[in-house]
């Protein structure tokens, strides 16, 4: 099958098979701005569905075509493959994935996969990151996304190419280095002092506080966290693994919305990746201040 057909294919598989255009905005009076909108095209519509953001004139479009081309081509020269993806917000933003091999983490089966996010809305440059799933409870992670600014601006598609290949190796490094701190962390155990932290970093509360200082909105996220906390220490034990895990269950069973969309972007680039990421560097500092282990990414 040639590269053509399973970009195709990959575009219907995940919804991305539609185009945007940048065209520029013009007051009622007919003075030209130098702003732009980016408009959704639906595949056979001659009108947009939709605006997904404003943007300057120098702003580079990446259509979703370009990107699946180019993510299929570097995927296949590193032997892993791209199978996923999706949109956030309507399409200001759209992902694909690239599974790598599984992982298995203190009693859990974990699903590794490289993404690749766009963002249409002018709020960020091409990214790449690491994404995993623990299977035994459908507890997603996406970590922090690098962008790539030289990947946007190269011209020709076998330099983009070769950037995405150098791109995705560095991702993939990472993404092992990271497993590598999710190992320590099933194998250390929990102390009061390392729970109190995370639930102070990502509730912004102090757990000395009286309980009239804390608002009716945070104890009943904390009592959340502790319900989830409970589940994690009778699946993975009373280990670090099943404290960071005990904080994705929470984002995403309890606090994420309920409609598929918006809680993939709640958990993808919402406020419950950023609760992600904060318990795991909380966690990760605390192993480098009571261990000799210092050899992980900060997210």
């Amino acid at each position: 099958m040639n590269n053509q057909i399973k970009t195709i294919e990959l575009l219907n598989a995940t919804g991305l098979n539609w185009e945007v255009q940048k065209e520029q905005f013009v007051h009622p009076s007919g003075l030209v701005t130098d702003h732009y909108g980016i408009f959704r095209y639906d595949l056979g519509e001659v009108a947009p569905t939709s605006c997904l953001g404003s943007v300057k004139g120098r702003y580079e479009i990446m259509q979703n075509s370009e990107l699946a081309d180019t993510i299929i081509a570097a995927t296949e020269s590193l032997n892993i493959e791209t199978n996923r993806g999706g949109q956030l917000q309507g399409g200001k933003k759209v992902y694909l994935q690239a599974q790598l091999p599984d992982a298995y983490i203190g009693k859990s089966n974990v699903k590794r996969y490289i993404t690749a996010l766009n963002s249409h809305d002018g709020s960020s440059s091409i990214g790449f990151g690491s994404s995993n799933q623990v299977v035994v409870c459908s507890n997603t992670f996406h970590a922090a996304l690098n962008e790539c600014t030289k990947f946007r601006h190269t011209q020709s598609a076998s330099a983009r190419i070769d950037a995405a290949i150098a791109d995705f190796r560095q991702t993939i490094a990472a993404d092992e280095k990271m497993f590598k701190a999710f190992e320590v962390m099933a194998s250390k155990d929990v102390s009061e002092n390392i729970v109190k932290r995370v639930i102070e970093s990502i509730f912004s509360v102090e757990t000395k506080s009286k309980q009239t200082e804390v608002s009716t909105r945070k104890k009943n996220q904390i009592e959340q966290f502790a319900q989830a906390y409970a589940i994690e220490k009778d699946l993975e034990g009373d280990t670090l693994w099943g404290l960071f895990n005990a904080v994705t269950r929470y984002t995403n069973h309890m606090a994420a919305p309920s409609d598929a969309e918006k809680k993939e972007n709640y958990l993808m680039a919402g406020t419950g990746h950023k609760i992600n990421n904060t318990a795991y560097n909380t966690i990760m500092r605390w192993i480098e201040e009571n261990t000799m282990y210092n050899d992980f990414v900060t997210i």
